[in-house]
């Protein structure tokens, strides 16, 4: 009998490599643990989470309560405790610890009188302390440094005063904003011209006092 050409031979081959070819990814595919082909979600909650831990050692500026010294032993009072300092509740700028800067020409018609950089802290405990720069005779040596207790004196607009420890006034100033100081009166001389303080970035705690003892204000 004569061989088959070797075209006739070729339909037969093809199912059988088709089914040997499907059986081999039949294994391959049962090889595979559960879950192999899917694409893994980002979990929100634990990304916030591990991102809050990454920055739980640095705080704004404007969530620091300053209280020079003093401030971190104090109970902190219940929702239920009435509040006694009425500057605190007065003074709703103050609520925060705040840092105002700003500069003030010579008041006084005076020859040895300077122009002035004033940096002035208020702390919601009713603190404050001061750092005033000589414009014309800068140097550590040249600079005053003060601090006393503020009090509430208006509230439209919101005044205050700048005590210092022998009761003599330092300053009066006003609120133009929750961020803006005017100066109404200080050193006892009231300016003729509009001099504002206005708050900064960063809370410079004026550090030349840190071995001082804080004023108690009520």
């Amino acid at each position: 009998m004569p061989a088959l050409p070797l075209f006739t031979r070729i339909p037969y081959c093809k199912p059988v490599g088709i089914a040997m070819f499907a059986m081999v990814l039949s294994g391959c595919a049962q090889q595979k643990t559960a879950g192999y082909y899917d694409t893994p979600h980002d979990n929100t909650m634990t990304d916030a989470q591990a991102y809050a831990q990454g920055r739980t050692g640095t705080r704004a500026p404007s969530q620091i309560r300053l209280g020079f010294g003093d401030e971190e032993g104090k109970k902190p009072k219940s929702a239920a405790e009435p509040a006694t300092e009425g500057n605190a509740v007065k003074a709703r700028p103050l609520a925060e610890a705040k840092t105002f800067l700003g500069t003030l020409p010579c008041l006084v018609n005076t020859p040895a009188c300077s122009a002035t950089r004033i940096t002035l802290t208020m702390a919601p405990a009713g603190q404050w302390r001061a750092r005033t720069v000589m414009l014309d005779n800068p140097g550590a040596e040249n600079d005053i440094i003060q601090q006393g207790c503020w009090a509430v004196i208006g509230t439209k607009p919101l005044r205050v005063v700048l005590q210092l420890k022998n009761e003599a006034t330092k300053a009066n100033l006003s609120f133009i904003n929750d961020n803006v100081l005017r100066v109404n009166m200080i050193n006892d001389t009231k300016p003729t011209l509009d001099y504002h303080l206005t708050r900064q970035q960063d809370i410079d705690p004026i550090d030349e006092l840190a071995s001082e003892p804080a004023p108690q204000c009520d």
